[in-house]
């Protein structure tokens, strides 16, 4: 029987081990400092569909119907600024002062003769936004007699942040979420 001798390879395995585990090391880095560019992802959009559901059940007519607990202060005013601090209430893991929250909602142009004359307006600017109506109306005239028809208004907000990477190897990296929703309230 043939007995192979082993040989002490010491300088083979430290040359493998310097290969191997910086790779290893920076592969398990990126892995991780990935997972939390995604959970901060996730984070804004969550951010975004709260906020959006806060603003479609505060709109015009929760204020109408609160309008005396809203002047004795009991309930807030849910105007954009209001919705902005909702919004970095509800981050976990952000940085508040690179958070952006934009409210805007989606209404029936005043006057127009269909429901796809649409126009974006500011969610402060009450004159254009129908004072935060939950529908806009509009007069469809290819029936007879015309008919009044309501569509619901939409709300929109979008969430962006400037992301630094831990690691420090790339520039910021700007997350955006958008949130839409029919206003309900």
């Amino acid at each position: 029987m043939l007995c192979r001798s082993r040989r002490n390879r010491p300088a083979a395995t430290a040359v493998e081990a310097a290969i191997i585990l910086p790779l290893t090391f920076f592969l398990v880095l990126g892995l991780m400092i990935g997972g939390m560019g995604i959970f901060r992802y996730q984070e804004m959009a969550h951010i975004a569909r709260e906020t959006a559901r806060y603003a479609a059940v505060h709109g015009g007519q929760y204020a109408k119907q609160n309008a005396t607990a809203i002047k004795a202060g009991t309930l807030p005013t849910v105007d954009k600024a209001y919705l902005v601090n909702y919004a970095k209430s509800l981050a976990v893991s952000l940085d508040t002062g690179q958070l952006n929250v934009d409210v805007n909602t989606t209404v029936i142009t005043p006057g127009a003769s269909s429901a796809s004359t649409t126009e974006t307006v500011d969610w402060d600017n009450t004159t254009e936004n129908q004072n935060r109506s939950p529908y806009s109306a509009w007069i469809n005239n290819n029936t007879n007699p015309p008919s009044h028809v309501q569509a619901d208004n939409i709300v929109i907000v979008t969430v962006s942040y400037s992301w630094s990477p831990e690691l420090y190897l790339t520039g910021p990296i700007n997350l955006t979420s958008k949130a839409v929703m029919a206003m309900s309230y």
